[in-house]
Formats: structure tokens, sequence, C-alpha cells
């Protein structure tokens, strides 16, 4: 009698084995090469599905007032004005409590509890074991004061380093040739060549496109290093590039890169979760190129001088949130966003009070399995655990054994 599949995840999982038998394609062969994986992968016909995952972080809640859009989103106030070009893809949330809200509880925030998996290395269990790399967990200045992401109990920093992000990923040689592609073709040679007469002519256009895809952010992180974060152009034959400093003044580039670097490995199927922190729970980080140019922490505490319109918060956070735009609105650009749940998540609500209530929280993406460009009422008995099980149903990562489970119940209103 043929033996019935465990779940969806274990059908993908036999259907890929089979892809690649017939293919010709071995083990040592995938290991080497995670973007031919990746291309063998789209194979499947289900590639298009909701099956990916993004969560972003950002720091110390909000100021309520300063934050909730009207329902239909036709009015958003300064902190969430710059999700505008991209609100009809958003369902903000309101009225959501936290479940441990507050400083000191970053790595409970995608977690049930201190132990076991955080709920981007979960996802990496479940729609994403058949991928390359299980998740990948970026930030920017997000080290020092607890992690996010837990591995079996065990935190996992988050890589602040958009240059050591893209190597891990790519294994990219930038100093091989004078072509950006063919730095990159060149660290997948063995591979590549060993492919090439296996594929058929769609599998050879998306490859030679992922190649294509990498080198353009490749070119980016060479130009900004070798332009101390300018906007130069370098010589691509020249000198390997020594990374920028990672200090407060370049936060923007670092977000956007680690940005573009999440879009393109979804993009070229190297991984089906992914988390971006921007920023940690202590905001002890600043912008010296905006209006406000203190520590974010003192935007939010004491330094808007008594205004209780909170100037400098506004603006600071406001500039978080364009910055979970700009990595909403570049999986949109890519056409991945239909295809990824995104789920914006904080540890409090009220930045200022600390408090567990009115929490900003936002799930945007997943195609027509979310109800988008509107703002509901979650009500105050749901956390941003409900959030992420919510996600994980419209992925269909609760049908797989490896499934933690956050929460027992999914918030009414954001699935279709």
């Amino acid at each position: 009698m043929k033996k019935r599949y465990k779940n969806v995840f274990d059908k993908e999982r036999r259907d890929l084995l089979k892809i690649f038998a017939a293919a010709g394609v071995t083990k040592g062969l995938l290991r080497a090469s995670p973007l031919v994986w990746g291309t063998m992968y789209s194979r499947l016909a289900h590639a298009q599905q909701v099956n990916k995952s993004l969560i972003i972080y950002v720091p110390d809640g909000c100021i309520p007032d300063q934050w909730f859009p009207n329902a239909n989103l036709s009015q958003l106030k300064p902190m969430s004005q710059p999700y505008n070009g991209i609100k009809n893809q958003c369902h903000f949330l309101k009225n959501m409590s936290h479940h441990r809200g507050g400083h000191g509880v970053v790595s409970t925030v995608i977690n049930n509890n201190f132990q076991g998996d955080s709920f981007d290395v979960n996802m990496g269990r479940t729609i994403g074991q058949n991928r390359p790399f299980s998740y990948i967990n970026l930030g920017v200045h997000s080290n020092g004061h607890g992690e996010l992401t837990r591995a079996s109990g065990v935190a996992v920093p988050s890589e602040d380093n958009p240059f050591n992000a893209f190597n891990r990923l790519f294994n990219a040689d930038p100093t091989s040739s004078s072509d950006p592609k063919f730095r990159i073709i060149d660290s997948h040679r063995d591979a590549v060549n060993a492919l090439k007469n296996k594929l058929g002519t769609y599998e050879q256009q998306r490859l030679d496109s992922h190649l294509t895809a990498v080198a353009e952010t490749e070119q980016r992180l060479i130009d900004l290093a070798n332009s101390g974060g300018g906007s130069q152009t370098c010589d691509a034959a020249g000198p390997a590039p020594t990374p920028f400093p990672l200090n407060h003044s370049t936060f923007q580039q670092q977000a956007e890169l680690q940005a573009d670097i999440i879009a393109l490995a979804f993009k070229c199927n190297l991984t089906s979760s992914a988390s971006l922190m921007l920023g940690n729970h202590q905001g002890e980080f600043s912008f010296p190129y905006l209006n406000y140019t203190g520590v974010y922490h003192q935007s939010i505490h004491g330094g808007n001088n008594g205004d209780s319109s909170y100037p400098h918060f506004r603006e600071t956070r406001g500039h978080l949130s364009s910055l979970s735009a700009y990595a909403i609105n570049k999986l949109q650009q890519e056409g991945l966003l239909d295809s990824t749940i995104v789920c914006e998540v904080t540890d409090m609500g009220n930045g200022d009070a600390h408090s567990s209530n009115d929490v900003p929280l936002i799930i945007a993406g997943g195609g027509n399995a979310v109800v988008r460009g509107v703002s509901t009422a979650g009500g105050e008995t749901y956390t941003p655990l409900n959030l992420l099980h919510t996600a994980a149903v419209a992925l269909n990562a609760h049908q797989d054994p490896n499934y933690k489970g956050y929460a027992s119940n999914v918030i009414p209103g954001l699935l279709t």
C-alpha cells in the first residue's frame, strides 16, 4: 500500500527528493551551492503558495495616539505614516495586549517562554525544512541586551553585519573576476557546471536571474564599503572591499541592505524564514542624520521637553517605521509579498509608560490568505503570540508535528 504523507511538508520533501534524483543532483552538489538547491526547489508546482515568514522587530512600542490609523487607513498617524505607500498590503491591529510587555523580555517577544524555539526558528523547522538555510536572523545594532532568536532555548545573536550575512548566504568571492556576475559564478562554479546540462530552459533562466540579482546586491555592498557610506561607484575589479563601520550614521543603509539580503534569500529559495531586528530593546542607538540626533531611548523618555505630542519620539519611531516599510515594499517589488507573511512585533504598547496594552502590531502580505488594507480591533485577550499563531495557520505550519504552538486561537478577522 502506498505510504501516506504526514503533512504538506512531508509531501514537499518527497517531491523535492524525486526532482533531485531525476536530475541526477547529489547531496554534495546541493551542499556546495545553496543557489543550485534553490533553483531546483522552484520546480515544485506549489512554489508560489504562501510559504515564507518574515518577523520584523521594532523596539519600545509607540505612543498610541501617534500611531493607530483609522479603520480604512485613510488617516495614518505620524508614527505609522511611513506605511502609507504600502498600506493596502497591511493589516494594523489595535486594542492588543502583550503577554510579557516591557524591557528585558525581547527573548519572549516571538516565543511563549525563554525555552525551546522562537517563532523564526520554528518556522525553519516546519515550512523551511526543505530549504538550504532553515532560517536567517539579521539585525541592525541589535545585540547586547537580549536576543530575539532562540534555538532549543539557546540565544542566537542576530547577524548585524550585512557583509557577513551576504557572504554566509551566497559564498561570494568579490576578488575573483572583473564582472560582478562572474564573481558569484566563481563561487559556485563546480555546482553550476555540474548542473547546466541537467536544467531545462526555465531553470537555466531562473538560475541566471538569481545570479544577476545576487550580483546586484553584492555590488551595492561593495559600492557602499569603498565609498565610506556614500553613493560613489567604485571599480568592480578593484581590491576586496573593507566593510564600512557599522556605526549609527549608517543605520538606514544597514537596515536597507539587510532587507535586500532577506528578499534575495527568499527569491533564490534559500530560506523560508527570516527575522530582522531594528535596534535593541534598550534603544541604545541613534540616527545622527535626523533632526533629533540623540539616543533613541532618550527620544522616548525625557527627550521631548515636556511636549505631550512627543515630537522627537514621533520622528525616531516614524523612521523605524520607514525601515520596516522598506522591507515590506522590497518584498512587493520582487514579487514575493503575496507568498510571504510579514509580522511586525514589538515588546510593549505605550513606550513611555512601558505598558502591556495598545500594542502596535502589523501583519502584511500573504496574498489572498490575509485581509489587508484595514485596521481592526484584535481584542485585549489577544497578544503577539496570537499574531504568530495566526501567521502559522496561514502558512499551514500548524500541520507539522514540529510546530511548537505559541497560542491556541487565531485573531478573528485577519484570515480570509
